[in-house]
């Protein structure tokens, strides 16, 4: 569990450090806003390609955990070669994806199937998850003013990319290898079932407004004075405590009305950053979208968490992280435009994505609630 641990926090850790400046980065070299947006999109692509492969082809969750990660740290390796050059900023790009799309579902396997408290691995994967995410962005925007030559600060990054390679060649094999290449072609039907499609759609819409964050965001705060590390640091503080509170709200709220109370609060902050000036709408904004975003994702987790056969959550959680990294591209790429234009802009119009999430889950659950009555009609 512990080395599990340590290579998700380092993962992420490094993984938010780079995102929190990426755009800064890549704004220094190419002085344009949406070259932010295809440099994150050309992540994106690779992230899909290989969660598309890994729903045809399965391998064994440790060998992946290995080259995922080796891919990984190749994508750091590479800007190390020369950090002025935008090319090479997509080819990292592109192993940094490679990578990303294999380990992070693989992690999330690994350690719902330590122990028996399944709810209690996926907070801690959580917890360690937002904890590298709040705390990362200090570093990196202190890196990203304090070193003028930014190979140094790429050669940090792989350097520390390596300890995850190493560690994860001490994990032990949790059941009976696999053969790789295996596949098994019975797959839990309910992992993809009407209810569980509903939550992929809507977590892909409601993470195109966590893709305009991530790529425009620093470049909004950046021209307003306002630090982009703050943003992170309370969003993601405010998604740690969502891991804690979200299942104890679930136990006296249903879920129907959690779910849409949150959906409504994202669209709101969303809107709100647009208008971000000062440090407290900034902190309102971060606490409000983290604590909803945080709490989404742990309700579908756990959902996922509850499925029994390794493949068929192996391919549930793949699914889901490939609705949001989705929607994260495809929010940075649809309103590239509109950031040529206008950085607020791009918060406005990411406002009306949820919204769309919105509405589906309410049809939803009037459907859901029209079938039960009939079912239950049927029974008597």
């Amino acid at each position: 569990m512990k080395k599990i641990l340590y290579i998700v926090f380092i993962f992420n850790f490094l993984f938010s450090l780079l995102t929190s400046i990426l755009p800064l980065l890549v704004f220094a070299i190419s002085n344009s806003a949406a070259t932010s947006g295809y440099v994150l999109g050309t992540f994106m692509a690779a992230l899909l390609i290989v969660r598309f492969f890994l729903l045809k082809v399965h391998f064994n969750e440790e060998s992946l955990l290995k080259v995922g990660l080796i891919l990984y740290c190749m994508g750091f390796g590479l800007l190390v070669l020369d950090a002025n050059s935008l090319f090479l900023y997509y080819v990292g790009a592109s192993f940094l994806g490679l990578g990303v799309g294999i380990v992070s579902p693989v992690l999330l396997t690994l350690i719902v199937n330590i122990g028996d408290n399944k709810k209690l691995s996926i907070g801690l994967h959580n917890s360690f998850m937002g904890m590298a995410s709040a705390t990362a962005p200090f570093l990196g925007l202190y890196l990203f003013y304090g070193i003028e030559n930014k190979m140094y600060l790429y050669l940090f990054l792989f350097s520390v990319a390596i300890t995850t390679v190493l560690t994860s060649f001490f994990i032990k094999k949790q059941a009976v290898p696999i053969e790789l290449g295996s596949r098994i072609k019975h797959i839990n039907k309910n992992v993809f079932s009407l209810d569980y499609i509903i939550n992929y759609i809507a977590f892909l819409l409601i993470s195109l407004c966590y893709g305009a964050v991530i790529a425009y965001m620093p470049l909004l705060l950046e021209g307003v004075n306002l630090r982009i590390d703050i943003f992170y640091l309370f969003f993601w503080l405010a998604f740690l405590l969502s891991q804690v509170y979200t299942l104890t709200i679930t136990s006296y709220i249903s879920e129907k009305i959690v779910v849409p109370i949150t959906i409504l609060l994202i669209t709101i902050s969303t809107y709100l950053i647009g208008d971000t000036n000062n440090y407290v709408l900034l902190i309102i904004n971060a606490v409000v979208f983290g604590s909803s975003y945080g709490g989404l994702m742990n309700l579908f987790y756990n959902r996922i968490a509850q499925v029994k056969d390794n493949m068929a959550k192996t391919d549930a959680f793949s699914i889901f992280g490939l609705m949001s990294y989705l929607g994260v591209s495809l929010g940075s790429l649809i309103l590239s435009p509109i950031a040529s234009e206008s950085l607020s802009k791009v918060f406005y119009f990411a406002s009306a994505f949820p919204i769309f999430a919105l509405i589906l889950n309410i049809v939803f659950s009037l459907f859901a609630n029209k079938r039960a009555t009939i079912n239950y009609e049927l029974e008597k």
